[in-house]
């Protein structure tokens, strides 16, 4: 159905309609209707304030929403302002992650083929993007993957061959995923070209550049990339150079093997990228979902939930995780505090203490605005609705 303008007075009517508590003595709460885009602020904030179908009252219109008691602009105000602290708490990591990947993926790139090229004094030219864009520098295969859930809660990837089907032990079929490198590449370096043309037109250090050399290295066209470009660059990587980024990392702790650890390693970095988008681009953020998974053993993944213990215990067997625990496993594992797990793997101990912090200020600054069961939503939103703080630790 199409929407047609309303004026303030239809849009605060609405609202009164609906539940919301909006006094016309009272012109804070006015303002806020005033001072905000309309369709941001309500349709993008206003579901941990809304009331269950089954609660409305008689009068209400069963087909549209309708507000908890006691519910103000005010209140969706303060999750804006939240989510917008949020974003700059979180994009002031990625950022900083964003520029320590470039950097690692050159450094591990020029140490590995200029030590294999030392014959071929391939290191004279390996600075030239027409010789360091080249396939041969490149992993263009195809790689298929099976993301196996078990009735236990645990999960894992499979490289290769399709696993069997167990259905005494998995909650479902493997999920298959095909990753085409040869694509991938293809895709990225036209894209990288497409780029070098463009900012020659607009960035004055570039043009220059390209002018006195008429060649634009890798380090400092990784400077041009967006952060979703480099995790297309990590994922097409030779295995040795891989292996040498998330060494730098620091990413290649646990029992999983060197190609799994760079699949998950993949997966992370693909991860930050979406969110780090996200928070440049103002989009709603503290409910956002993850659907891109982590293997449950890379870098003790699953120790960053309070189900652990049980998920170990019951791995491999025949018996359900607890449908309670489980759903709680599942929802953590899509929401916001997946995207934190991922953001601490590059932080150190201190870093990763200061941005527990703020979060947790933002969080206590808001609970202290809303009422306690908007609130309790948000945290279920958030996927932080249990002791997070302990268990992200490293």
């Amino acid at each position: 159905m199409e929407k047609n303008y309303t004026t303030l007075r239809g849009r605060l009517d609405k609202l009164r309609a609906r539940g919301m508590d909006i006094p016309k003595d009272k012109e804070k709460e006015r303002g806020v209707i005033k001072r905000y885009n309309y369709y941001n602020l309500i349709n993008g904030y206003k579901d941990p304030f809304l009331t269950d179908s089954n609660n409305y009252p008689a009068y209400a219109n069963p087909n549209e929403d309708y507000y908890l008691s006691g519910t103000t602009p005010s209140h969706l105000e303060a999750l804006y302002i939240f989510d917008e602290n949020l974003r700059k708490i979180f994009l002031e990591r990625l950022l900083k992650i964003e520029e320590r990947l470039k950097d690692v993926i050159v450094q591990s790139f020029y140490e590995h083929h200029s030590d294999m090229g030392k014959k071929k004094k391939i290191a004279e030219i390996l600075h030239r993007e027409s010789e360091y864009l080249r396939q041969i520098y490149y992993d263009l295969s195809k790689v298929e993957t099976y993301v196996v859930s078990e009735k236990s809660g645990h999960r894992y990837t499979v490289i290769g061959s399709k696993p069997k089907h167990d259905d005494t032990i998995m909650r479902r079929a493997p999920k298959p995923f095909l990753i085409n490198k040869d694509e991938i590449y293809h895709s990225l370096v036209a894209i990288l070209y497409k780029q070098i043309v463009q900012q020659r037109k607009k960035n004055k250090s570039i043009s220059s550049y390209l002018e006195k050399h008429t060649y634009l290295p890798m380090w400092i066209l990784s400077n041009i990339m967006t952060f979703g470009n480099v995790s297309k660059l990590f994922e097409i990587l030779t295995l040795d150079v891989q292996l040498m980024v998330l060494k730098k990392l620091g990413l290649n702790g646990g029992s999983l093997p060197n190609n799994l650890k760079v699949l998950n390693a993949s997966r992370i970095i693909h991860i930050l990228g979406l969110f780090r988008n996200s928070c440049a681009h103002n989009e709603r953020f503290y409910c956002s979902h993850v659907y891109t998974p982590i293997d449950d053993e890379y870098m003790e993944y699953i120790y960053k939930f309070p189900q652990a213990s049980q998920v170990n215990r019951l791995k491999s067997g025949t018996k359900y995780l607890n449908r309670q625990q489980s759903q709680k496993l599942d929802r953590y594992r899509h929401s916001i505090y997946t995207v934190m797990f991922c953001i601490s793997l590059f932080l150190k101990q201190g870093e990763l203490t200061k941005f527990k912090n703020d979060v947790k200020r933002e969080l206590q600054s808001l609970k202290s605005t809303l009422p306690s069961t908007p609130y309790k939503k948000v945290e279920r939103l958030m996927g932080l609705d249990f002791d997070w703080d302990a268990y992200l630790i490293k």
